[in-house]
């Protein structure tokens, strides 16, 4: 019967089978395409502005990464993660805060939302944080070294055993 109609469906339209195959291809490629890799790196102020409409941008704000990175043409983004990005702006992806055709950053994987953030400003100076850290380790560690002597403990007599001494037992003889 399912081999009916796979027969029914290839027959009536061939090109359904060489789509759904494409579309197998691609997933198994972790969905690499062609159309994804940056351009060579621009040389001319022909191939800046060709490059700048490729991306949606205007040739003044349109900055490529230098050339030894190898990031070819694509344009150089602010450093600004997505967690810093204003909230109740509305984007077209609101889950992303990104609108759409916006140039993903060089390095979205690292910057993400749930991710570390370039330019978030710590609420606590680093140098302050090295403070407090020093200050809490050193100070448990003199504790350490000048309490080591004055040992606390339960008080306990020691275990009686029967070659010891007298044993004394519970039981009526």
């Amino acid at each position: 019967m399912a081999l009916a109609l796979i027969k029914k469906a290839v027959l009536s339209n061939p090109n359904s089978l060489r789509k759904t195959i494409g579309i197998f291809c691609n997933a198994s490629r972790n969905h690499w395409n062609y159309q994804y890799k940056p351009g060579p790196y621009p040389r001319t102020e022909e191939e800046r502005a060709a490059a700048a409409k490729k991306y949606g941008l205007l040739v003044e704000e349109y900055q490529p990464y230098p050339e030894d990175m190898g990031y070819g043409d694509y344009p150089k983004m602010p450093d600004i993660g997505t967690d810093s990005k204003d909230p109740h702006y509305p984007y077209d992806l609101p889950d992303l805060k990104r609108n759409f055709n916006e140039p993903f950053h060089a390095r979205a994987e690292i910057i993400g939302e749930d991710r570390y953030d370039i330019s978030m400003r710590p609420r606590i100076p680093v140098w302050q944080q090295l403070t407090w850290f020093v200050g809490t380790v050193g100070g448990c560690f003199l504790l350490y070294f000048f309490l080591e002597d004055y040992k606390v403990g339960r008080p306990v007599t020691a275990k009686q055993y029967p070659h010891d001494g007298p044993h004394y037992l519970f039981s009526p003889k």
